[in-house]
């Protein structure tokens, strides 16, 4: 359906592999697996999933099947869980501690803290001897500044610890897809050896804008690298409309007219300027619409371009994502459907056999499935790395200790410190 500026057409999203084996691959808080989605046709082979929700286990199950999906708490895991043979584990934890439309409660939160369990998992695996050649977490934009920037240090220092270098990538879905959702990559790849890294560079750029480097540079003591990505695609040939359901005038999901008109005239004015612009054919006719709290009154705000906004999980009237249709000469709204999102999310073809609030709790908190390929495909070739690891280069850094907290238990499992 889309193409990208850069990068031609669309890989494909069918889960079986059309390249070359590239490892055995983990993917915790799998959600409903769109980085299996994303990864397996790149040759990755999923040999494990855990998450905790059951509700996201069933389109899950529905997509891939139940042969390597543990149900369960991550607190309760540990590496005897695991299957032998790790390449690449992977971690879309939650953000509500760490998002600005949160909490902000950091790491410390009940939520976003289920890195802790993960990491040690990933500790006790290189402490028995079997560390995976590379980790990828990805969170929200606010992981980088939570608790002024605390949090993502923790984060960096226990991999430094168990002898990761680590690059710190943001990557937008809109590059990809018509959706505005910005996040915060941390590919780490083990050093071969414990040996030098290289430093990273200090000039901004599109995957490592001026606030990366700015953490960079504050915590210059952690193996930062740059890991030989090309530059991104631009923004996604797909538009809005091109995602969008045909459903019948008729169809219950859309409001009812008094229910338009009310909340069209409740707007403020920059919000009905855009619906009066809609109107008259301006990007296309639609737009995406959020429902906020404003000064006690619940109001809707259309974004101003062709893309959605960043979908959500429906836990709240403010997260549902709307759709503003005015091609029919009168504004019409509706939810967006499990369909749609799906097309945002870069998984045109997953199975929905669930009803749309599911769907939208599936895939509202999951990943991009084309940001995901793209970042996989060039982070973790291995021949970059062999350059980054290079102890002749100029720049190259010397290995280092770094502070260490031991890891929980899981499951009754005797794990020691990785340093005494």
């Amino acid at each position: 359906m889309f193409e990208t500026a850069e990068e031609g057409p669309e890989e494909p999203t069918s889960t079986a592999a059309v390249a070359a084996p590239a490892g055995r691959f983990a993917e915790f808080f799998a959600g409903i697996g769109l980085v299996r989605e994303a990864i397996e046709p790149l040759g990755w082979k999923c040999v494990f999933a855990n998450d905790i929700a059951p509700r996201k286990q069933e389109m899950y199950l529905r997509r891939f099947g139940d042969e390597h999906f543990l149900l369960g708490d991550i607190h309760n895991l540990g590496v005897g869980d695991l299957p032998p043979g790790l390449d690449l584990v992977t971690a879309s934890f939650p953000c509500i501690d760490l998002s600005l439309a949160g909490n902000r409660a950091g790491l410390a939160g009940r939520h976003s803290g289920t890195i802790w369990p993960f990491l040690d998992i990933v500790t006790g695996l290189c402490v028995r001897g079997t560390p995976p050649s590379a980790v990828l977490l990805e969170n929200v934009t606010g992981f980088l500044t939570s608790r002024g920037g605390a949090d993502l240090a923790a984060v960096c220092r226990r991999l430094a610890a168990i002898d990761y270098i680590v690059d710190l990538l943001f990557v937008d879905a809109r590059w990809f897809r018509p959706q505005s959702r910005p996040r915060l990559f941390v590919a780490a790849q083990q050093r071969e050896s414990g040996g030098p890294w290289c430093r990273a560079d200090s000039e901004p750029s599109r995957v490592r804008p001026a606030a990366i480097r700015r953490f960079e540079a504050a915590h210059a003591e952690l193996p930062f690298v740059d890991l030989a990505l090309p530059s991104p695609p631009a923004e996604a040939l797909g538009r809005l409309v091109s995602v969008l359901e045909d459903l019948p005038p008729n169809d219950s999901r859309w409001w009812p007219e008094d229910r338009v008109d009310a909340l069209v005239a409740e707007m403020a004015p920059q919000n009905r300027q855009r619906v009066n612009e809609l109107l008259a054919g301006e990007r296309d006719g639609v737009a995406t619409m959020f429902r906020r709290r404003r000064n006690g009154r619940t109001v809707g705000e259309l974004r101003p371009d062709r893309l959605a906004g960043c979908l959500r999980t429906p836990q709240g009237g403010s997260s549902v994502q709307f759709l503003v249709d005015c091609r029919p000469g009168a504004p019409r709204i509706r939810p967006l459907t499990g369909r749609e999102y799906a097309r945002l999310q870069g998984a045109d073809s997953f199975p929905i056999e669930v009803n749309d609030r599911q769907a939208r709790l599936g895939f509202g908190d999951a990943v991009c499935v084309q940001a995901v390929r793209w970042l996989v495909k060039h982070a973790f070739d291995p021949e970059p790395r062999a350059v980054l690891n290079a102890p002749e280069s100029s720049r190259a850094t010397p290995p280092a200790q770094f502070p260490y907290a031991p890891p929980t238990t899981g499951r009754g499992e005797s794990q020691r410190p990785l340093f005494d």
